[in-house]
């Protein structure tokens, strides 16, 4: 006699997806900060892992700061004990105005984009602040839904990067100047977001596969794949 047992499988979920909309999708990595730790679908992870690189930086490539040469000792000077230090005043820090950028930039790779900002004057974040003055859309931004209800909330202006040639103008004259409309955040229901991250799982397995890159058939994608099938796209394009 054959009998039937059935084993209870256990799946972990997005979390990411159960905050937006109690969808459940399921989970191919873990971000984990502190003493916490979120699992995330492939999609949130290239998403929050290109926050956290707009926020703070690529990792192993902070700026070498310089050290100052010791000032020359001076000669004692006699003054009288009228004399205050009150004309002696500090240097307030240098505030730079900051920027959010948002999709893909046409004709650059995802640094290159952010390091042109970078040497105009800015500092790019992934959140508006007090101090943001742009936010620069390129193509896919209407993905970026917490980006656009932040330009929305803080009535920051708006750069079309997706116009042919603006973002490389706008570099070459030193200025961008906004203007332009946001981009309608994309809404889509939960079944046909996982369709999305489905068909998109799909093509890069199918890219490595041709590339000679061996990944799992199902599960976790690792990021360096996603980025380099990007990368990819985009120089095919």
């Amino acid at each position: 006699m054959r009998t039937t047992v059935l084993v209870p499988v256990e799946k972990t979920f997005c979390d990411a997806h159960i905050a937006r909309d109690g969808s459940e999708e399921e989970a191919t990595e873990s971000l984990a900060i502190g003493g916490h730790a979120w699992d995330l679908c492939l999609e949130h992870s290239v998403v929050f892992t290109r926050y956290l690189m707009d926020a703070l930086g690529v990792p192993g490539e902070a700026a070498t700061v310089p050290v100052a040469a010791e000032p020359p000792v001076a000669e004692a000077e006699h003054y009288d004990q009228d004399d205050t230090e009150d004309d002696v005043t500090e240097a307030e820090p240098e505030v730079r105005p900051t920027v959010m950028v948002s999709g893909e930039i046409p004709g650059y790779e995802w640094d290159d984009a952010r390091e042109a900002v970078r040497r105009m004057g800015y500092e790019v974040v992934g959140r508006a602040d007090a101090n943001t003055v742009l936010i620069i859309c390129g193509e896919g931004a209407e993905r970026a839904t917490k980006k656009l209800q932040d330009a929305v909330e803080f009535s920051i202006p708006c750069f079309d990067a997706t116009k042919p040639g603006a973002f490389r103008d706008a570099v070459c004259a030193g200025r961008f100047k906004g203007g332009d409309p946001l981009p309608e955040p994309v809404r889509k229901d939960a079944q046909a977001v996982r369709e999305d991250k489905a068909k998109a799982a799909q093509a890069i397995r199918e890219w490595a596969a041709a590339n000679g890159v061996t990944v799992r058939s199902k599960g976790r994608i690792p990021v360096s794949v996603v980025e380099a099938y990007q990368r990819a796209t985009r120089q095919a394009a």
